[in-house]
């Protein structure tokens, strides 16, 4: 005989059915709602189905609902409900605070999601508004990584207005910036444009160095000497500092000073790129004639070549040794004894934070005179390591440390002089001239200048000299992948622990386990 269910309960059944049905599209119009809300239509009829749902449950459970209160169940629900607010409250306010003060931790091993010291800087003395148009597909490639940075700076600065356009979708406003190809990026500040292909770091900064100042800095290098070529592409031309100037934003010039006669007016930066080949008189007349006039000059003078600048260096208190560094640490790093390992950088604008290791292939040391011309002062910038030394005799090919002759470490590789030089009405050079020298030129070229910190190095001194403070950072570095080398131990290790250790270790716990029930 068939079972009979009682009317009763199966309204009851209908109910709960009901308000499950009605608590689950009134969810689901929340969710449109928040995720769809063009889908009007939709939204109102699960909103209105789950309400009507909810309305027959209440109904229908009328009386169960008014005895819920008193019972020890409710009471049970009204905590677990009660408990459930407070941690949602919990969330809310943290969501909050997260919002309010937004915080990030980069736990990649060379920081890639971390902006340089010098993006910082850049970005916290940015002082005008730059708009930023980069045109990508909707999903194209690129477009996450580069929106994912501009976010980073976004951070750091209210400054900036990022705008992301398809230029399928809008191609009248490509067509006003000229956009050609997916990827471009356009950078505007006032009157400045300036685009980029690229999604890194070092080209966003650089862009809104170029956009972000009047004018630009002009840097001279001398020439006619047998300096390094700016134009070079080889092992030894500077084609590579050049770029990475520019890219700062620099105007960068060669200087031929037996046509010129004399440095131009708007030369910020005189550059002397290891000349081999000795100046005649009226040009270091002339560079003389700019320092006393408050210029700026960057010496790179390397050892064993006489450059005829001694009256100029002279005047300033800066003494040439005539030696070759020798330093047994480089062996250490696979380099020769005649390439010292700069990692000591004395306290200086400059290097400050600089804690990375440089590298001056050939490079002769330096001092500053016994007593310094009047107005002149001097600040080390580089030294070598304790074991390093000045080599005298040029002629050995085995060196060796002489105590009587050689100049035992740490030696001074980079120096400032700066003197303070009476200030002119109208005119910004004479505000205090500086020479800085450095005992070595090969450590800018296109060989080492991507070496360690190398480019860094020199990309600081010329900002300094040139007074753009917030350019002399640790410049950013493109990802560069990380490889894991294990020497045979440690990889023998690594396979006997994960393929035989592990799985052992899984079947005999499950053999325990399964003897520990038989014998119960």
């Amino acid at each position: 005989m068939a079972e009979t269910i009682p009317p009763r309960a199966t309204m009851k059944g209908s109910s709960k059915a009901a308000g499950i049905a009605g608590a689950v599209l009134v969810l689901a119009s929340l969710f449109v709602g928040a995720y769809y809300p063009a889908q009007k239509a939709v939204l109102w009829i699960l909103a209105g189905t789950g309400a009507a749902c909810l309305l027959g449950f209440v109904i229908a459970e009328r009386r169960l609902l008014a005895r819920a209160p008193a019972s020890r169940a409710a009471r049970h629900g009204a905590n677990a409900v009660a408990i459930t607010l407070a941690l949602l409250g919990i969330l809310v306010i943290l969501n909050v605070l997260a919002i309010r003060h937004n915080a990030k931790w980069d736990l990649t091993a060379e920081k890639l999601y971390t902006l340089s010291d010098q993006t910082v800087k850049v970005l916290r003395n940015l002082d005008r508004d730059v708009t930023v148009t980069a045109f990508f597909a909707d999903a194209g490639e690129g477009r996450a990584r580069l929106k994912q940075l501009l976010d980073n700076y976004t951070d750091e600065t209210s400054h900036l207005e990022v705008t992301f356009v398809d230029p399928d979708k809008n191609p009248a406003l490509a067509k006003q910036y000229g956009i050609r190809a997916y990827g471009t990026t356009v950078f505007a500040s006032g009157d400045q444009t300036f685009r980029i292909t690229e999604q890194t770091e070092q080209a966003v900064t650089n862009a809104l160095v170029r956009v972000s100042r009047e004018g630009r800095k002009t840097v001279y290098f001398l020439a006619g000497h047998g300096e390094h070529g700016l134009e070079d592409t080889q092992r030894s031309g500077y084609a590579t500092a050049k770029k990475a100037l520019v890219d700062q934003g620099f105007a960068v010039k060669d200087l031929l000073l037996l046509r010129e006669a004399e440095v131009p007016a708007d030369c910020d930066v005189l550059v002397i790129a290891g000349p081999t080949k000795p100046l005649m008189e009226q040009e270091v007349e002339a560079v003389r004639k700019y320092l006393d006039g408050g210029g700026r000059v960057l010496a790179l003078l390397d050892p064993q070549t006489d450059p005829a600048l001694g009256p100029v260096l002279d005047a300033w208190g800066v003494r040439l040794r005539d030696d070759v560094v020798i330093d047994t640490m480089s062996r250490l790093f696979g380099g020769s004894y005649t390439t010292p390992i700069i990692t000591e950088y004395p306290a200086h604008e400059i290097t400050e934070g600089f804690q990375i290791a440089t590298f001056l292939p050939l490079a002769r040391s330096l001092d500053k005179a016994e007593k310094l011309p009047d107005g002149v002062s001097y600040a080390p910038l580089a030294r070598t390591s304790a074991q390093a030394w000045g080599e005298t005799d040029l002629g050995n090919a085995k060196a060796s440390f002489d105590p009587q002759a050689d100049h035992r470490g740490p030696l001074t590789l980079a120096a400032l002089f700066s003197r303070e030089v009476a200030q002119k009405d109208g005119d910004e050079n004479s505000g205090g001239g500086q020479l800085l020298v450095v005992g070595d030129s090969d450590f800018a070229d296109n060989t080492y200048f991507n070496f360690s910190g190398n480019g860094d190095l020199f990309q600081n001194l010329v900002s300094y000299l040139s007074k753009e403070e917030d350019l002399i950072a640790i410049r950013p570095k493109d990802a560069k992948p990380s490889p894991l080398v294990l020497n045979p131990s440690q990889a023998a290790t690594l396979f006997y622990a994960s393929v035989v250790v592990a799985p052992l270790a899984l079947v005999l716990a499950g053999l325990g386990i399964w003897w520990k029930r038989k014998n119960l």
